[in-house]
């Protein structure tokens, strides 16, 4: 049997040998923040807007991505420490702890540009950045050099995404790079019991990316260069715990996001990469409960761009949700849970669907009420 962590804080529901179940972890579900009234009316979401409308409404305990992950996969989390995220999400990447050392203290040190606005500084994230595989690993090389004698490691298993190795608790609290997006980083930079000190290496690594030679490159190009890191995420690898024999679990987690890979790797639950369209995994003979990420317009929403984010959702229309009606009538699933990564969870059955009662609510109700 697969293993979890900790106890879930929603229910699953109890499963017949062949009885099957999905939930959908869709965050940006509901668009940019401050999205219009007119951006939503050229969507075409009524499928979406019917399961939502004739779900039921549960609220999770845990807000963004990886909380909501950690939530549910039954991950216990310490409130007053930042989520191991770093260490989850290379373990996806890299494959292995190196030595299989699992107390290893890991923190996410993603590339970044800070842009100078006015007495400001504003973040642009990796995404933005189009780093190349040549100049992650030309800055890492950099960093390891100058940090070497503080025991520090740096590894970038992708360009975008990179990884600190600290030989011990940096004693501090962080904040999401995403939540940091376009935004004045006096109000996010590293608190807690070292946080100072860790706002002076911040400055030292900013010094030591402005002299290099990819920067130098990037900006005879006019590409923004790549002139801080951001620490966020840190901790060590958590220890799996086993549920009790009637607790459900997770027969599958299909994503191609590396935090949820990384958990379904520590809990010995088979992981696969997101199918094309629900009717492709529908063809795949798969009782039991499914975990499953769908972050097509993620990043359309987290950067505003509503054009793109419309453009994603009609795509996840066609290939999940209006399927997934059809699913439900003819019961091809049990039931369906949409998670927003927002605190709510959307359930739905086949019995529930057929409340033609209740009417239909538009996306942007939805997201309001």
């Amino acid at each position: 049997m697969n293993r979890l962590f900790g106890t879930l804080c929603f229910t699953i529901p109890l499963m017949t040998t062949l009885s099957r179940h999905l939930t959908l972890i869709v965050p940006g579900l509901f668009g940019p923040a401050g999205l219009r009234a007119a951006d939503f009316s050229l969507l075409n979401c009524a499928a979406l807007e019917l399961l939502l409308s004739r779900a039921t409404l549960t609220a999770i305990p845990a807000l963004g991505v990886e909380a909501t992950l950690f939530n549910l996969m039954g991950v216990p989390r310490d409130p007053a420490q930042d989520l191991p995220v770093a260490a989850v999400a290379r373990l996806a990447e890299a494959g292995n702890m190196p030595g299989g050392r699992s107390g290893d203290w890991w923190i996410r040190a993603d590339p970044v540009h800070l842009r100078a606005d006015q007495s400001r500084l504003v973040l642009m994230d990796s995404y933005a950045l189009s780093i190349t595989r040549a100049e992650a690993d030309a800055l890492v090389a950099q960093f390891n050099t100058f940090f070497s004698a503080d025991g520090w490691h740096l590894e970038a298993p992708h360009p975008e995404r990179w990884y600190l190795k600290l030989p011990h608790d940096p004693r501090m609290r962080t904040y999401d790079v995403r939540e940091v997006l376009g935004r004045h980083i006096d109000g996010f930079l590293p608190s807690g019991a070292q946080g100072k000190r860790w706002h002076a290496v911040l400055n030292e690594i900013q010094m030591l990316f402005h002299s290099s030679p990819v920067n130098q490159a990037r900006e005879m190009r006019r590409a923004a260069p790549i002139n801080s890191v951001w620490l966020w995420g840190g901790g060590c690898l958590p220890r799996p715990m086993p549920l009790a024999t009637t607790a459900p679990t997770w027969n599958t987690v299909l994503s191609d996001e590396p935090v949820a890979t990384g958990l379904a790797r520590l809990a010995g639950i088979p992981h696969v990469c997101v199918p094309e369209s629900l009717h492709a995994w529908l063809a795949t003979p798969a009782p039991g409960a499914h975990l499953m990420v769908l972050d097509y317009g993620y990043r359309d929403a987290l950067y505003g761009d509503a054009s793109a984010w419309g453009t994603a959702m009609e795509r996840m229309a066609d290939q999940w949700f209006t399927p997934l009606v059809t699913a439900l009538k003819q019961r091809q699933l049990d039931s369906a849970s949409i998670c927003a990564a927002n605190g709510r969870m959307f359930r739905i059955t086949p019995a529930l669907l057929r409340r033609f009662w209740k009417r239909r609510h538009s996306l942007e109700a939805l997201r309001d009420n």
